[in-house]
């Protein structure tokens, strides 16, 4: 059913061309009833904005959305630098940037707003444009590697490193020129590349992603006109929880002043539990996460992390000194951490191999049969009935307005193919140890890459794959180049190649969810992102510039920032240049095991029955512990426990509510994020210390 584009009278007042969704807001009305919320008669959130028209993509980008954006993108990308420059870490959820931009966006808004400066109040949609402009332009920061491999091509790392490799040919120093070069001609080309796939991964396959799911919920539940007794109910719900997530941040940081401390390491199940990683670390964020995403999502987890922490990790332990001479407890890839590593990252590329074979042959059959893709969509139309569920007709109008907009296949790789042309005739002019072959084979990985973390993104949120991915990147083409070639900066470079494609990608795709929820255009969120990373280009090497003028003792140890891990990266592209010889014994066997796993894991849960495959593990969500950490299997069993006994007691109520909850223990936990970041920056440590220690004492 296609909206209504008669002019409706916000397009008189305003003079803006308008899709009026009255037609299929009509159809939602018809069809929900905020009565007794039973069965058909579920609120539905769409309804909460029939009276708000929905503008066309064009009409959401508004000057005073570009202005808002540009001034916090720079804003967030100085302390993002200033912080990673100091410790180098990098939270491995990814909702924390995107929660923390929209809570600030939002406090931007009501000061100007109340000043009358900005005149009407944003838009959801314009609040949506102005969230994927700032992603973007932090993104750029994120991927950047200012604070990793950027800086450790540099001389000032390189002298400070065992074994000394400082010649010239593997040593570049960072300059604002060949930066800004740099990110303008590898940041976009995982945009173009992902834009065709928007349809499956968002409505076919439904993938979750937390982050954007969040956001979504965060900008349409403030955003959402007070006037039913269920939009007040929501707005209720969400400041409740959100505010009790905030507080018990709050709470927890106050008692986490030391190594080891605060209520993180909290041994739900025992000691011995505890002491292979299963304890509960209060965390809003991951029982939120657990409470929204699919029940085989938290199963694949737990089964990761019990086969992975109960079995595997500590039998190899128990092989240091036979098949590998490194402390079983250090991260060395000669050692213990290649088998943590190198295993997890096979399965999760043999997950990826699968799903991307499956969307090819998928795809020829369908062109084979000549059939067309877009009959089949589950869009809303005129046969919807009163017979479906509030929620589903809701989806369907969702979907409606998400596949509108309509961007040609050809015209996208197109693009993306004539930007990694500039790529192959640009970095080797960059990088003169960068030949163009090597270019071309980087672009070959990036997709299966891309797909990676998309997918663990998807299900956890976690972009954890990113750094294995930049591991498996600097192992690969530091040994093909070699010492005598330059090996080192050839390595370095192609973690960049790939990081900047494999998170342009991802980053585009949870913008899109955020959209999808929203009900923004894709065209604005594109337009959006593609302004903020060029942006980003410009800016963040121009902060970095400053950090080198102001502190000339950048990157050296004990010093006021000493870029720490830009040494550990450099190591590792050092330790690529031996070859897969020095890796511990039958670490390159496991892994052609866990990518072989990963394939025929996916194959059983396709033929067997729904009923059956649907308790098969997925082989990718079952590597993401390995590198994480089973703490993680703890929060989201919790979070599920709590949804199960929800939809058990009331499932009608538990539907609505759920994404709702979930959403707002994400987003307060997000926001002191932010808080505890400036008090770090600031040298404002918590006050106390609390560690839980198993009693010993003798009877």
């Amino acid at each position: 059913m296609q909206p209504n584009t008669e002019p409706s009278e916000f397009e008189n007042l305003h003079s803006m061309e308008i899709e009026n969704p009255q037609a299929p807001y009509k159809m939602l009305e018809r069809d929900v009833s905020l009565g007794n919320g039973k069965g058909n008669d579920l609120p539905s959130i769409e309804l909460v904005f029939k009276e708000k028209a929905i503008p066309t993509w064009r009409n959401q980008l508004t000057i005073r959305a570009f202005v808002v954006s540009i001034v916090l993108g720079t804003l967030f990308t100085a302390l993002a630098m200033k912080q990673s420059l100091l410790n180098g870490l990098a939270n491995p959820i990814n909702m924390y940037a995107g929660i923390v931009g929209f809570s600030c966006i939002k406090a931007w808004i009501l000061i100007i707003d109340k000043c009358g400066i900005l005149g009407p109040p944003f838009t959801r949609q314009e609040n949506t444009f102005i969230q994927a402009t700032v992603l973007g332009i932090t993104g750029v920061t994120s991927s950047g590697g200012l604070s990793s491999y950027i800086f450790g091509m540099s001389h000032t790392v390189a002298k400070q490193r065992n074994p000394l490799i400082d010649d010239k040919l593997n040593i570049k120093n960072p300059s604002v020129g060949w930066l800004l070069a740099f990110y303008l001609t590898t940041s976009f080309v995982g945009l173009f590349f992902i834009m065709p796939f928007r349809k499956v991964i968002i409505v076919d396959y439904k993938w979750l992603f937390p982050s954007g799911h969040s956001i979504g919920y965060l900008i349409n539940s403030i955003q959402a006109p007070l006037k039913t007794k269920f939009s007040r109910k929501q707005l209720t719900t969400f400041g409740k929880f959100f505010s009790f997530s905030f507080i018990w941040s709050g709470v927890m940081w106050l008692f986490s002043g030391g190594s080891n401390c605060g209520f993180s390491y909290f041994p739900l199940l025992g000691f011995k539990a505890s002491d292979v990683g299963f304890y509960w670390d209060w965390a809003g964020t991951y029982v939120g996460v657990g409470m929204m995403c699919p029940y085989s999502t938290t199963i694949s987890v737990l089964i990761g992390a019990i086969f992975g922490y109960t079995f595997m990790l500590p039998e190899l332990s128990k092989k240091n000194g036979q098949w590998y001479t490194e402390d079983a407890k250090t991260e060395n890839f000669r050692g213990y951490g290649a088998y943590k590593t190198l295993v997890s990252t096979s399965m999760i590329l043999g997950d990826s191999v699968y799903h991307i074979l499956k969307l090819i042959i998928i795809g020829l059959y369908r062109k084979l049969q000549d059939k067309d893709t877009a009959t089949t969509l589950p869009v809303a139309d005129s046969h919807s009935t009163a017979g479906s569920s509030a929620l589903e007709i809701e989806e369907q109008f969702r979907t409606q307005n998400f596949l509108n907009d309509k961007f040609s296949t050809k015209y996208s790789f197109a693009v993306c193919a004539a930007l990694m042309l500039v790529s192959i005739i640009v970095l080797p002019i960059i990088f003169p140890q960068v030949k163009w072959y090597y270019v071309v084979v980087m672009y070959t990985l990036c997709p299966l890459f891309a797909f990676s973390k998309i997918h663990a993104q998807g299900a956890t949120d976690m972009t954890i794959v990113t750094a294995n991915v930049g591991k498996i990147a600097l192992f690969i083409f530091g040994s093909w180049a070699g010492v005598s070639r330059g090996g080192i900066i050839v390595a370095l470079a192609a973690n960049g190649v790939i990081g900047n494609f494999v998170s342009s990608a991802s980053d585009l795709i949870v913008d899109f969810k955020t959209g999808y929820l929203t009900v923004s255009s894709p065209k604005s969120i594109l337009v959006g992102k593609f302004t903020g990373i060029a942006v980003g280009c410009v800016i963040t090497p121009l902060i970095f510039r400053y950090f080198q003028v102001t502190y000339p003792d950048l990157g050296i140890n004990f010093s006021t920032y000493p870029v720490p891990f830009a040494g550990s990266t450099r190591d590792i592209a050092a330790f690529a240049l031996e070859g897969p010889s020095v890796l511990p014994k039958y670490c390159l066997l496991f892994c052609y095991c866990a990518f072989a796993l990963g394939i025929i894991i996916n194959i059983i849960r396709d033929v067997l029955p729904n009923k059956w495959g649907r308790f098969v593990p997925i082989p990718l969500i079952m590597a993401i512990p390995l590198t994480v950490g089973s703490f993680l299997s703890v929060d989201l069993v919790l979070g599920s426990l709590v949804a199960l006994i929800w939809r058990f007691k009331n499932k009608s109520q538990a539907d609505v509510f759920i994404p709702i909850v979930g959403s707002a223990l994400i987003c307060g936990d997000g926001l002191w994020t932010l808080l505890s970041s400036v008090f770090f920056l600031i040298n404002w440590k918590p006050p106390a210390c609390v560690r839980f220690l198993e009693n010993q004492m003798e009877e």
